[in-house]
């Protein structure tokens, strides 16, 4: 199967790999892709394949995206992030998704503080 993805678009990936799902395989992976505009737009990726995956992270990573485990996301997209504490972790909110409900993710303090870090 062959895709295209706008990769300058992008503002958030959720990854699936055998570690948080054992129906996937080493090279049978899965990525929600959230894609910036007038909403946030997800798309479900299914079969991707090991190395595409790993190479739009690499990408994603290079391109200054943030982690917290599994999830990247463009900290440009980011509209507000709140942190409950050090332990629990925060929630983050990128913007509206097609039904109109804000599009929010759990995010750990490392997260947070990259997001909030002084740029040099």
């Amino acid at each position: 199967m062959k895709r295209f993805l706008n990769r300058q678009r992008i503002a958030a990936v959720q990854l699936t790999t055998p570690a948080e799902n054992p129906l996937v395989t080493d090279d049978n992976r899965l990525m929600d892709v959230w894609f910036s505009g007038a909403v946030l737009r997800k798309q479900m990726f299914k079969k991707v394949k090991k190395s595409e995956q790993e190479a739009l992270v690499a990408e994603l990573l290079q391109r200054g995206f943030l982690r917290s485990g599994n999830l990247l996301v463009d900290p440009r997209a980011v509209l507000f992030a709140e942190m409950e504490n050090e332990l629990l972790g925060g929630v983050m909110t990128l913007g509206d998704g097609e039904n109109g409900k804000p599009v929010e993710f759990k995010i750990n303090s490392t997260f947070f503080s990259a997001l909030t870090a002084d740029p040099e």
